[in-house]
């Protein structure tokens, strides 16, 4: 979402989200360590909406609703989004490159040609069983966020998580319930989980981070913009 809205003034942005919604399920875990960075992107209002908790390394917030408000914001700014979209061809042509997407609707099909095309499915959650983009070509980019590897996070409450073990990663949140983030799902808090999901991550905590995805963000628009 932060390319799609730097590369907005510049260019036609569009979005393809497998999920119904941007943001949901969320795999981004919710912390951030400088939270000034969104000033940037969503408005005061929004930023309050989040009720961001300081803790120890930054901020934690619910990053799913990080997510829905940079939508909001690249909505607002012309970038088309698809959500429930799967591209299932894309094609090196002259020019670019050339998508075909499907969608959940009866005619929700199409085609575009672009000049760019930015491979960010690293960070898109897919159920078992689900349907994936079918990208065949070298996209133009792909933000590097290391290697991934599977991951169990889920919300507790913060009650049960006092004597969480030092091994795994917990943020905790403002509205009585923590994050938890662990590389087997060998911990159970003693009331269950309220939600939880496993997934792929980068490899390093530092990379995790929405700092991490603002600044990737930034890097991939200024690439595109110098090359343009």
């Amino acid at each position: 979402m932060i390319s799609a809205i730097e590369l907005s003034n510049h260019f036609e942005v569009y979005v393809f989200e497998l999920n119904a919604e941007i943001g949901l399920p969320s795999i981004s875990p919710g912390i951030i360590s400088n939270l000034q960075q969104l000033d940037n992107y969503i408005t005061k209002e929004q930023i309050n909406f989040l009720q961001p908790k300081e803790i120890g390394d930054g901020f934690s917030v619910r990053s799913e609703w990080v997510l829905k408000h940079l939508a909001v914001t690249a909505a607002e700014k012309n970038v088309q989004i698809f959500t429930r979209t799967r591209i299932s061809e894309s094609f090196s042509t002259k020019n670019g490159f050339s998508i075909e997407y499907t969608g959940a609707g009866p005619n929700n099909m199409g085609q575009i040609e672009c000049n760019y095309l930015v491979d960010d499915r690293q960070w898109t959650y897919s159920p078992p069983g689900a349907k994936y983009h079918n990208i065949s070509v070298e996209p133009s980019l792909r933000p590097n966020f290391g290697s991934f590897h599977p991951m169990h996070g889920g919300t507790a409450l913060t009650s049960d998580c006092t004597g969480i073990p030092t091994t795994i990663t917990a943020y905790n949140r403002y509205e009585g319930l923590t994050e938890v983030w662990q590389k087997n799902p060998e911990w159970i808090p003693k009331h269950g989980w309220i939600e939880s999901i496993s997934c792929q991550l980068p490899v390093l905590e530092k990379n995790r981070t929405i700092d991490a995805q603002i600044h990737a963000g930034r890097l991939t628009a200024n690439h595109l913009n110098e090359v343009n």
